[in-house]
C-alpha cells in the first residue's frame, strides 16, 4: 500500500507544474510593466518629455556639426495635468512647473546646448522638492561640458 501512495505523491507534484504550464514556451521572458497600475497623465507627460528630450538629444550627437538649428520641443501643461499621488502636487512643484515652461519657450526661440540645459535643470529642480526619483535619469539628459 506504500508503494502506490509513493507515485502518488512524485506524481501529483508533477502534473500541478505541468497543469499551471499552460501557456506555450517562449524563448524571451514576459516582462511586469514598469507602471502596473498605469501611469497618471502626469507621469504619462513627463515620459514623454524624458523621450523627447533623448530624441533631441541623439539627433544632435548624431548630426557631424552637433547643430541645434531647427530642433523644437513641445511643451506640456503639467499643472493642468492629474498626479499619480496627489500629494505630489505642492507649492514647490506650483512653483517650478512655469519655469519648465519658460525653459521650453527659450529653447523653441533660440535652440542651443545651453537652452537644452536650461530645460533639463527646470526638470531637476522640480523633482528636487517633488519626487527625487527620476533624477538619475533625468541628470543623463544634460550635456556636459565635453560634449557629452
Amino acid at each position: 500500500m506504500r508503494e502506490p501512495l509513493n507515485i502518488m505523491g512524485a506524481i501529483l507534484p508533477i502534473l500541478v507544474i505541468l497543469a499551471g504550464c499552460g501557456n506555450a514556451w517562449s524563448p524571451s521572458p514576459t516582462l511586469a510593466p514598469n507602471q502596473p497600475n498605469g501611469s497618471s497623465p502626469l507621469a504619462s507627460a513627463m515620459v514623454a518629455m524624458d523621450a523627447q528630450l533623448l530624441q533631441t538629444l541623439d539627433a544632435v550627437m548624431a548630426d557631424s556639426s552637433h547643430s541645434w538649428e531647427g530642433r523644437r520641443l513641445m511643451s506640456h501643461d503639467f499643472l493642468a495635468l492629474a498626479p499619480t499621488d496627489a500629494s505630489m502636487l505642492n507649492g514647490h512643484f506650483e512653483a517650478q512647473a512655469p519655469i519648465y515652461h519658460l525653459a521650453i519657450e527659450q529653447f523653441n526661440a533660440s535652440p542651443s546646448a545651453k537652452h537644452y540645459n536650461e530645460v533639463v535643470a527646470s526638470c531637476t529642480q522640480c523633482h528636487l522638492g517633488t519626487c527625487p526619483g527620476p533624477l538619475d535619469r533625468i541628470a543623463k539628459r544634460e550635456i556636459r561640458e565635453d560634449g557629452s
